[in-house]
């Protein structure tokens, strides 16, 4: 059956629910219900059922779905180990001697980033950086957008991440059904310099950090952490908890050692995996990246990390074994309500999926359009798509197959093509409230999922506007540099603009509440 524009329903209701109601759980449960009923005959009882047989334990069983729901129940696990070990503490201490602005910590989670290039540099990240940002006050929702806009953009751009041969893999079929002689790695590298979105994700945080480019609720958030140290707002709900009931004891000093030894048993432990099951022997070390589980890798990383910070945490008589073991089980614990949202998460996906709402989009525009513009309208469809999916991978499986033949017809640039198509799909990863990734980063930065989305937003539809504007001059020369730099200066512009129309209005409203007080 098809649904048409009806499709778009259950997406919506999660999404709008989501950002009315600040309840992320129940709002994607109810657009799972909603499109659960719209495929059972429209039969509310029988698509409460299904929810559960049809949706939720499907999403479960799925290996790569399972391996991410370990991977972050034993992220909270260290997460926590690494809490109430003192090794956070000791390295907050240690690097905000040096990182001692709001600048330098952004700028250094910023950069950091880069270390992680193999997978998305999120959840470690964030554990690592969060006690850094906190004690120079940046607020959370601010550490989220910087985590998010170089998660998967990076990943994007990295060709040893699972986001790469998974991009080739759809390339490379393509290429062969066209009876093209194009290497699909050289394709995809060419990509880079036409994936708009990603690029300009990336580059923003930095012009961001620099100018102190703050807008819309990002702007009021960072001023109250400026103004009154509050990190999150009074109504926030942090996705996981960030009370102080385990501070470290008063007088207890950890050393660097507290850190150095957990984090080094955590690279240990993920590259030993990777390059196990990506059997470095055989494919050697670039194409073991390739060959490898990342997610089993990180997995195992995050248990060997939290080992780690238990083993320093007893020698240094911190915590006794026993403790160290409850706190893993405690991190773990605090954690569960992530997994539970992923499930739904994909779900949603699945429901999404089943009712057709990449085809009815795309099949919207499918012939009527002028070459020049197909790469600009080819990254709004997705976009749209990526948004009321949350899915990047999934924009991505769709309309691969559908622009590298209409590129090769029109005689349009293939990697211009590719790039409109990926860098739609980063836009959905970016911003959407139903993207795992979205509630990952949120995790990471214990900040509230809805809030990080409500903030981050403004700064991911300028970029995506002028993504647009850089996709239209790409459809006109073809050329990459006119793109980028055309791109660049619109969005200098637009941030310039827009920063001084939010200090106008607040410090009108203070005026305001001056003249009332007095």
């Amino acid at each position: 059956m098809e649904y048409g524009i009806l499709s778009l329903i259950p997406p919506l209701v999660a999404i709008i629910f989501a950002l009315k109601t600040k309840q992320t759980l129940l709002s994607l449960f109810s657009g799972v219900w909603v499109g659960a009923t719209m495929l059972n005959a429209w039969n509310p009882v029988e698509g409460l059922i299904k929810v559960f047989s049809d949706f939720m334990v499907p999403s479960v069983s799925d290996k790569g779905n399972a391996s991410l729901l370990i991977l972050v129940s034993l992220a909270g696990g260290f997460i926590y180990s690494l809490k109430v070990s003192g090794a956070a503490e000791s390295f907050a201490r240690i690097i905000t001697k040096k990182v001692n602005t709001k600048k330098k910590a952004q700028l250094m989670t910023w950069a950091c980033a880069f270390l992680f290039s193999y997978t998305e540099p999120i959840l470690i990240l964030g554990t690592v950086m969060r006690p850094i940002t906190d004690k120079v006050k940046v607020a959370r929702v601010k550490l989220a957008y910087i985590l998010h806009s170089m998660g998967g953009p990076l990943a994007s751009f990295s060709p040893i991440s699972s986001y790469g041969p998974f991009i080739i893999g759809l390339i490379a079929p393509q290429l062969v059904a066209l009876q093209l002689s194009d290497n699909p790695w050289s394709v995809y590298l060419d990509m880079f310099a036409f994936n708009l979105y990603g690029l300009f994700a990336m580059l923003t945080v930095s012009f961001v950090v620099l100018t102190g480019f703050d807008i819309g609720g990002m702007y009021k958030a960072q001023k109250r952490a400026d103004e009154t140290g509050e990190l999150i707002g009074e109504n926030d709900v942090p996705m996981v908890s960030d009370k102080d009931e385990d501070v470290l004891p008063e007088g207890y000093h950890p050393s660097l050692w507290n850190f150095l030894v957990p984090m080094g048993l955590l690279f240990i432990g993920i590259f030993s995996v990777i390059f196990w099951t990506g059997d470095i022997r055989t494919n050697g070390f670039v194409d073991a990246f390739l060959h490898a589980d990342i997610v089993t890798a990180i997995s195992v990383g995050f248990l060997v990390g939290a080992i780690g910070a238990s083993i320093m945490a007893i020698i240094s008589r911190l915590r006794s074994f026993q403790q160290t073991v409850d706190d893993w089980v405690k991190g773990v614990k605090q954690m569960m309500n992530v997994p539970l949202i992923l499930v739904m998460v994909w779900s949603i996906g699945t429901v999404t999926s089943k009712m057709g709402v990449g085809a009815y989009i795309t099949q919207l525009i499918d012939g009527f359009l002028p070459a020049s513009i197909v790469p600009a309208c080819i990254f709004i469809i997705g976009a749209v798509i990526s948004f009321a999916t949350g899915s990047s991978w999934g924009v991505w499986a769709i309309l691969m197959p559908i622009a590298i033949p209409m590129a090769h017809s029109l005689d349009l640039s293939l990697p211009l093509v590719i790039g409109a198509v990926i860098s739609s799909g980063l836009f959905g990863n970016h911003c959407s409230p139903i993207a795992d990734t979205t509630v990952m980063t949120a995790t990471a930065a214990a900040c509230d999922n809805i809030e990080h989305v409500r903030t981050q937003l403004p700064y991911a539809l300028i970029i995506a506007g002028t993504t647009v504007f850089g996709f239209l001059i790409g459809g006109m020369t073809g050329q990459a540099i006119p793109s980028l730099i055309g791109q660049a200066v619109l969005i200098v512009a637009v941030f310039w603009i827009l920063n001084k129309k939010v200090k106008r209005r607040i410090g009108s409203h203070k005026q305001v509440q001056t003249l009332t007080h007095n």
